[in-house]
C-alpha cells in the first residue's frame, strides 16, 4: 500500500481529515498519521477507507 496517496483519496472523495476520521471512526490525528506515513494503514483500515469513500479496487494478474 505504499504506492497509494491515502490524502488524494480523501480530497478527491470530498472529505475533510474530521470528516472522514469521523466516519471511519478514528482520531483526527490517526487520519493524519496515516496520510503522512507516520503510522501504517492496516489492511482492515483501508477496506474500510475504500467502503467510505465508495471506491474499489481492481487487481490484475500479471
Amino acid at each position: 500500500m505504499n504506492n497509494i496517496n491515502l490524502k488524494e483519496i480523501r480530497k478527491e472523495s470530498g472529505y475533510t481529515q474530521e470528516k472522514l476520521a469521523k466516519e471511519l471512526g478514528i482520531a483526527d490525528s490517526t487520519l493524519a498519521h496515516y496520510e503522512s506515513g507516520i503510522r501504517k494503514v492496516t489492511l482492515e483500515m483501508f477496506l474500510k477507507l475504500l467502503d467510505v469513500c465508495n471506491l474499489e479496487i481492481k487487481i490484475e494478474k500479471k
